[in-house]
C-alpha cells in the first residue's frame, strides 16, 4: 500500500510541477496553453485576459512588510526566527530542524489516514505532504536558505488577473487529464469570501486576486494550514 501511495504521490508532483512552470511564465504561453488543451479535447474560456505593461505602474509594499515574523508566528502557531527576501517574495524560517520535523510527522499522519479502511485521500494531498518532507529534507544541501525549508512563503504579483488566468489554463488541462484517466486528483478549491476571487491548488498554496494584485500564500507543512493561510490573506489583504 505504501509503494502505491508513493507512486500516486510522484505522478502526482510530477503533474502540478507542470502547472508550476505555467504559473511562473503565465501569459507568455497561453497561446500554446490553449492549443494544446483542444488536442485534450478540453475547452478553455475565450476571454483569457491579457497582461498589459499596465501592471508596471503599479506600486505594492514589499511582502515582508506586509506580514511581520511576529504576526507570522502567531498566526501559524509557531516560532519564526527570521525571513528572508527573494525574488519570489518573502520566506519565513523556524528554528533549525522545525520544518523537517513537521513534515515528517505530516507524511506520516498523511499516510497513516490513507492506511484507514475506506479512507479517500486525493493525490494531491499526498503529493504535498511528500514533496515538502523532500524540499524539507534537501534544504540542507543548498546554502541559499540557510539549509532550512522556509515555513511560509509570501509573494505579491502585480500582474494578478494573467497570473491567474494561467492557472485557470493549467486547471483544465490537467483537470480533462484526470478525468480521461479517472484519477483521483483535485485541481483546486475555490474559497468564498476572499478577495475578488480566491483559489487554493497543491504546490501553489492560496491565490487571492484583489484588482490586479494576486496575493500566493504557500505554507510549509504547518498542521491546519488551510485555515492559517485564509487567515494570513484576510490579514493581507487589509493592506494592499
Amino acid at each position: 500500500m505504501k509503494i502505491v501511495l508513493v507512486l500516486v504521490a510522484f505522478m502526482a508532483v510530477a503533474g502540478i510541477a507542470a502547472i508550476g512552470g505555467l504559473w511562473y511564465i503565465g501569459h507568455r504561453v497561453k497561446a500554446a496553453v490553449v492549443e494544446k488543451a483542444k488536442a485534450y479535447g478540453v475547452d478553455l474560456p475565450k476571454d483569457i485576459p491579457v497582461s498589459t505593461e499596465s501592471h508596471r505602474a503599479v506600486r505594492l509594499p514589499k511582502p515582508c512588510d506586509l506580514l511581520s515574523k511576529e504576526d507570522a508566528a502567531t498566526m501559524l502557531g509557531e516560532p519564526i526566527e527570521r525571513t528572508q527576501t527573494s525574488e519570489e517574495g518573502c520566506l519565513y524560517f523556524g528554528p533549525a530542524g522545525l520544518a523537517l520535523k513537521l513534515a515528517q510527522e505530516h507524511t506520516q499522519s498523511t499516510i497513516k489516514k490513507a492506511e484507514a479502511p475506506g479512507a479517500a485521500v486525493p493525490a494531491g494531498e499526498m503529493a504535498t505532504a511528500v514533496d515538502n518532507l523532500l524540499n524539507a529534507a534537501a534544504a540542507g544541501s543548498t546554502g541559499q536558505t540557510g539549509g532550512e525549508q522556509p515555513l511560509l512563503m509570501l509573494m505579491i504579483d502585480p500582474d494578478g488577473k494573467a497570473q491567474l488566468a494561467a492557472m485557470n489554463i493549467a486547471k483544465g488541462i490537467f483537470g480533462g487529464i484526470a478525468k480521461g484517466s479517472g484519477a483521483d486528483f483535485s485541481m483546486g478549491t475555490e474559497i468564498s469570501g476572499l478577495g475578488d476571487r480566491a483559489i487554493r491548488l497543491p504546490k501553489l498554496g492560496l491565490n487571492v486576486l484583489k484588482g490586479e494584485v494576486l496575493i500566493r500564500i504557500i505554507p510549509g507543512s504547518v498542521p491546519d494550514a488551510d485555515t492559517k493561510t485564509i487567515n494570513i490573506a484576510r490579514t493581507v489583504l487589509t493592506k494592499i
